[in-house]
């Protein structure tokens, strides 16, 4: 077997692992990246390109509000267009109990200086006028500074700028095997080669878990299986990210809707990313209920991916017990797209200073411990 050594080894070539891969290059250390596919392909390229700050856990908003700054810079230092665009976030409530529950967010995100602000409906029509009239509406939540992205385009393009600096990355090179000895890990193991190194990060998304359970680790986590179908392109409508309880959708800059909601999830036990017909039929019902302008839109393709998530539908940023340089930065329940870049910063700050720019005590691993005395 062929043998590889780098200050880091990274295991998972989404969004996260390219971008911690990218910032522990700029700290000046080589990184191999190893990646079981091509790099941005599974959740980071299969998501429905939303860059949202609002809405979240109090715990992850302040990466979010940060994450945003690195957004607005990433054209001009990837040297890329990733079609990021600051169009705002709606989120349409059409019952009372949800008009309630959205002010209460706003106030939460207020208090820290995010600009989130409830809409009333005639405010929310106005804003979109591709709604139904016919639907019941209480008004919505709307945060003008989020955007979207265009997730097939910023994996590839923070991975280009990782080799421009010196960042070594292997496609379809699943890890079979880690060595451990004395509480370190010492290699990872692929079909045909070992690759050692002095530090070893777990970003590995849904297959995390399985990683962690090479070395006699527990990673508490449920699978679901989501669909997003995407429409012919359609003249512009929407400039918006737009959620309710029902469903979500964005338009894309080339005129195609992007959609998704409840209806295309199901919890699966195997990374089953099969599209199921009866998706189409459903979102074929609900849709033009709500956007009369699709009702005549052709379909023209869909995807599914696998989202992962923790008890607490936060992730996991931490080194694990047990190992003092096995590290793990997963378990992001369906949001991490927009984290992705500042997760990438302040893990590598924490695995090279010793301490992130941002507190992530909230992210530990020993949160689902009994004997954990800390608290959020």
């Amino acid at each position: 077997m062929g043998k590889s050594t780098a200050d880091f080894i990274v295991i998972g070539g989404g969004i996260v692992g390219s971008s911690i891969a990218y910032r522990l290059a700029e700290k000046g250390h080589s990184v191999i990246v190893l990646e079981k596919g091509r790099v941005g392909e599974e959740a980071s390229g299969r998501n429905a390109g939303g860059v949202r700050q609002t809405g979240r856990d109090p715990a992850e908003l302040p990466l979010a509000m940060e994450a945003i700054k690195l957004w607005a810079d990433m054209k001009d230092e990837l040297d890329c267009d990733v079609c990021y665009r600051r169009g705002g976030n709606l989120f349409y409530a059409h019952t009372e109990e949800k008009i309630e529950y959205l002010r209460k967010i706003v106030a939460r995100e207020n208090k820290i200086g995010m600009d989130t602000e409830m809409l009333s409906p005639e405010d929310t029509r106005k804003l979109t006028p591709i709604l139904s009239e016919a639907v019941e509406l209480y008004g919505a939540r709307h945060s003008p500074s989020d955007g979207t992205a265009n997730p097939l385009l910023v994996v590839k393009a923070i991975c280009r700028a990782a080799r421009r600096k010196g960042v070594r990355i292997h496609q379809y090179t699943p890890v079979r095997k880690l060595m451990t000895e004395n509480g370190r890990v010492t290699a990872a193991i692929t079909d045909d080669k070992v690759f050692e190194g002095g530090v070893f990060v777990n970003a590995a998304g849904p297959w995390s878990k399985g990683l962690c359970n090479l070395i006699g680790l527990d990673f508490s986590l449920t699978f679901i299986n989501d669909h997003i179908i995407v429409t012919e392109p359609l003249p512009m409508m929407i400039t918006q990210f737009i959620e309710s309880d029902r469903f979500y959708f964005r338009q894309a800059l080339e005129g195609n809707f992007h959609i998704g909601g409840d209806v295309a999830w199901r919890e699966v036990t195997a990374f089953e990313k099969d599209v199921d017909f009866s998706t189409f039929v459903e979102l074929g019902r609900r849709v033009p209920v709500y956007l009369p302008s699709l009702r005549n839109a052709r379909v023209m393709r869909a995807w599914g991916g696998i989202i992962h998530s923790t008890p607490d539908k936060i992730p996991i940023l931490d080194r694990v017990a047990g190992f003092e340089n096995f590290f793990i930065a997963a378990g992001f329940s369906g949001h991490g797209f927009a984290l992705g870049p500042i997760v990438g910063k302040l893990m590598a700050e924490f695995m090279v200073d010793g301490k992130s720019s941002l507190d992530l005590s909230a992210f530990r691993w020993g949160r689902f411990d009994p004997s954990d005395k800390e608290t959020r």
